[in-house]
């Protein structure tokens, strides 16, 4: 992340030659190139809370996401369609930004919430495939807090329009996903494999449409029931994802991919209620060249 805006700002305001549209028109690419790096944490289907630095502790990123699907019953055992949204809130800092001869620092806050459904294919006995469509409107207001007051020169000027502003967003999500899910001696290894296509489009004359890729190759197993806590059988989850990122996504944080290990206690609640069948807690570690965090997540069966 640090260099999709430093990095990316420095030669910007060094060139003297351009205009005040062309400066202007860098700037918000860069700025939509960083926001739509919160869009891959729209996709996930648990509640989760994370934390991410990206090169030092001076670039951080905080999450959080409410997600929820619904799988329709269906007459076939073929096919049947579901439902998805989520809301999250993510707020990106970067501080110590010294280029103007000051300590500055840029806070973008996104809030995001997302509407879609697909369907679900049996295609065999234990793979299924599962397409689908969503939109995503998100807001995201944005800071520059500096203690040197911007001026009015071409620099000052356009960060003062660019970072001290809020924008809307409109997202437009295609997915796709294959997973085998085989039953083996009361274990349940999976492989999975999704990709997930984002294109944004903003109304303002300085900024372009950004499209990204995000894929995520993931492989796990859930064990048996381990033990049983209140008459809860408690079964363990161990997965490990490589996630591969493209476009624009992949000019804002500046690698190719990165990995995501992590465990799920999954609680099996139908002792207690019908309508839900499970409750679930999760944490995660996530690596990269440019990122490490840690994720912790919760979520609901029905």
């Amino acid at each position: 992340m640090k260099k999709s805006i430093r990095f990316a700002l420095l030669p910007i305001l060094a060139a003297s030659s351009l205009s005040a549209t062309d400066l202007k028109g860098e700037l918000e690419n860069v700025y939509v190139k960083a926001a739509n790096t919160l869009l891959f944490f729209t996709s996930e289907d648990i509640i989760s809370s994370g934390t991410y630095t990206f090169d030092n502790d001076d670039q951080t990123l905080h999450t959080f996401f409410f997600p929820m699907t619904y799988q329709f019953k269906s007459d076939s055992n073929f096919y049947n369609f579901y439902a998805d949204g989520s809301i999250g809130y993510s707020k990106y800092r970067e501080r110590h930004l010294l280029f103007r001869g000051s300590d500055d620092e840029i806070d973008i806050k996104t809030y995001a919430l997302k509407a879609g459904g697909g369907v679900r294919l049996n295609v065999l006995e234990d793979t299924q495939i599962m397409l689908g469509a969503s939109y995503i409107y998100s807001r995201v207001n944005s800071d520059y807090k500096t203690p040197k007051s911007l001026g009015n020169n071409l620099v000052d000027s356009a960060l003062n329009y660019v970072f001290n502003s809020n924008n809307h967003f409109n997202t437009y999500e295609l997915y796709g996903e294959a997973g085998y899910h085989p039953f083996i001696n009361g274990y349940a290894p999976y492989a999975e494999a999704d990709i997930r296509y984002f294109n944004t489009v903003i109304d303002d004359p300085y900024i372009d449409d950004t499209t990204s890729t995000v894929s995520k190759l993931k492989l796990g197993v859930v064990t048996p029931p381990v033990t049983t806590i209140a008459h809860m059988p408690i079964k363990l989850e161990f997965y490990a994802w490589d996630v591969l990122v493209f476009g624009d996504m992949q000019d804002a944080l500046d690698m190719n991919n990165f990995y995501v290990a992590g465990m799920t206690l999954h609680f099996d609640t139908a002792h207690y209620t019908d309508m839900i069948t499970g409750v679930k807690f999760d944490i995660n570690m996530v690596k990269g060249d440019k990122i490490d965090g840690i994720n912790f997540g919760f979520g609901l069966d029905f």
